[in-house]
């Protein structure tokens, strides 16, 4: 039997005798987590992402920067994953849980340039057409993008 090239875990073939009995295969240790091991996950994740975010805010507003607290503590974490500080798997579980109710969080920021009539009303001539090309450019970039992505993906089938 040829070994396969990869980096998940191999499974090798179990050849039975025609008259053994065929049992389903144990389930790896790697596939069967206890409840509590993904809230001790998710809690020191969680944690660490809130830690690394309010460091930013801290660092904010005692150095009077004009940089967003959250985009500091962002790179304060990136900078830590490079410095090997903190490995990433303890936020992992974390990030890919917020990751969902990510378009959530920009909720509020919409809230906030829609609100602004004064601004509207003065640069809605330049606003409008900005806001067209841009969405129109996205559109054009992400369309491009998946297409050659799949074409990739059918060339390597």
């Amino acid at each position: 039997m040829q070994a396969q090239c990869g980096s998940g875990p191999q499974t090798a073939a179990v050849i039975l005798p025609l008259n053994s009995a065929a049992t389903a295969p144990a389930v790896p240790a790697v596939h069967r987590r206890a409840p509590w091991r993904f809230l001790i996950e998710f809690s020191v994740g969680f944690s660490v992402l809130g830690l690394a975010s309010l460091a930013g805010e801290q660092v904010k507003t005692s150095l009077h920067l004009p940089v967003p607290g959250n985009v500091l503590g962002l790179f304060f974490l990136l900078l830590s994953f490079r410095l090997r500080l903190i490995p990433a798997q303890f936020i992992e579980e974390a990030a890919n849980r917020v990751l969902y109710i990510l378009p959530a969080l920009f909720i509020p920021i919409y809230v906030l340039g829609i609100s602004q009539r004064q601004l509207w009303s003065q640069m809605s001539w330049v606003l409008f057409p900005m806001l067209f090309l841009a969405t129109a450019g996205l559109w054009i970039f992400v369309g491009h993008l998946s297409q050659k992505l799949l074409k990739r993906a059918v060339k390597d089938e």
